[in-house]
């Protein structure tokens, strides 16, 4: 090819480069990452997530993704674009029930200008909630490339925080409860759910324990309460009771739902509860004298329509033959899941 050719063709080139790459800019999203400056100064609960090698205890702009949780519900997220913030809601495509987030999520804007499309790779529990240590975030924009950011992040409370007024994780399967309040005495309980456990406690009488009961803030309205019901030789039962601050003469005892294809009704009274406030769930075991056999379940605590909350069975286990063998009742082979 003639010099004065190649030459020409090199220049004609690089003319059009920087065009181009200005077109490209103009289809660019223009994501922002944001701090204080949007969540202003949010400190509750939420659904967060921020750009993979960024911390936002310690980096003013960190986060791509946040949705505060006041009252057992995430509020419409917020992201930035440009000098916007846009609140972005989430569209329902369904759940596994893993008691986890789901792998795959939508968020869209009101005016489906903007959709929020998130991947979850890696998760764990952990006393503050959910955390994602692996996930991705990708922005689509109307007219515009899409742009993904890898991310971590938090469906939970901040490290330290206890939550006071029961702020939820918000995982749309279950809510976290405040710091266990305990109590020493059955006078320490509200008239109201002390007389709903009698009139739907079954055959449950507190006055012939020791009174210990615990309560543990669900929101700034709800309130649950672990009423101690009955002693046996080597176990004791309880009875759980939601009270509701906006309206302190109604009290209700809930129930824990049976495995799927059990005949027998719901359970009231269950026996030796272990609650974990962090994921509002209840263990509970049911053995033979023996000990080496009998039920296991696990319960969680969940909003229901109405504002009010109820339990939901996410598993039960069964050791029906007492061998003589000691199985810890969480190891028993597994009946039902769904966490």
């Amino acid at each position: 090819m003639p010099k004065r050719l190649m030459t020409g063709l090199m220049a004609g080139i690089l003319a059009f480069l920087p065009a181009t790459s200005h077109a490209a800019d103009a289809n660019d999203i223009d994501l922002k990452l944001f701090g204080d400056d949007v969540t202003d100064g949010w400190e509750g609960c939420r659904l967060a997530f921020w750009q993979q090698d960024r911390d936002p205890t310690e980096d003013r702009y960190a986060y791509v993704f946040f949705a505060p949780i006041p009252d057992g519900e995430a509020l419409p997220a917020w992201v930035k674009i440009g000098d916007e913030v846009t609140d972005v809601s989430p569209v329902d495509i369904g759940s596994a029930e893993t008691g986890m987030l789901e792998p795959f999520r939508l968020y869209r804007g009101q005016d489906g200008s903007l959709t929020v499309m998130m991947e979850i790779f890696e998760q764990a529990r952990s006393d503050r909630g959910i955390e994602v240590s692996s996930g991705r975030l990708t922005f689509l924009e109307s007219d515009k490339f899409p742009f993904a950011v890898r991310v971590k992040g938090l469906n939970g409370c901040p490290a330290g925080m206890e939550s006071a007024d029961g702020d939820s994780a918000g995982d749309g399967l279950g809510l976290t409860l405040g710091a266990e309040r305990q109590l020493d005495g059955l006078d320490q309980i509200p008239a109201a759910v002390m007389k709903a456990v009698a009139e739907y406690g079954s055959l449950c009488d507190p006055q012939s324990t020791a009174g210990y009961s615990s309560a543990y803030p669900v929101s700034d309205d709800i309130t649950l309460w672990q009423v101690p019901c009955n002693l046996f030789a080597s176990s004791a039962s309880s009875v759980f009771v939601a009270s509701y601050a906006s309206a302190p003469d109604v009290a209700q005892v809930l129930s824990f739902p049976r495995e799927p294809g059990s005949t027998e009704a719901d359970m009231i009274e269950i026996v030796d509860a272990v609650v974990t406030p962090q994921s509002a769930t209840v263990e509970s075991a049911s053995l033979d004298s023996g000990g080496d056999c009998g039920t296991y379940a696990r319960h969680q605590l969940v909003a229901a329509p109405g504002e009010v909350v109820e339990f939901e069975l996410r598993e039960f286990r069964a050791k029906a033959v007492c061998d003589g063998v000691a199985t810890e009742p969480a190891e028993f082979p597994l009946v039902y899941e769904s966490r």
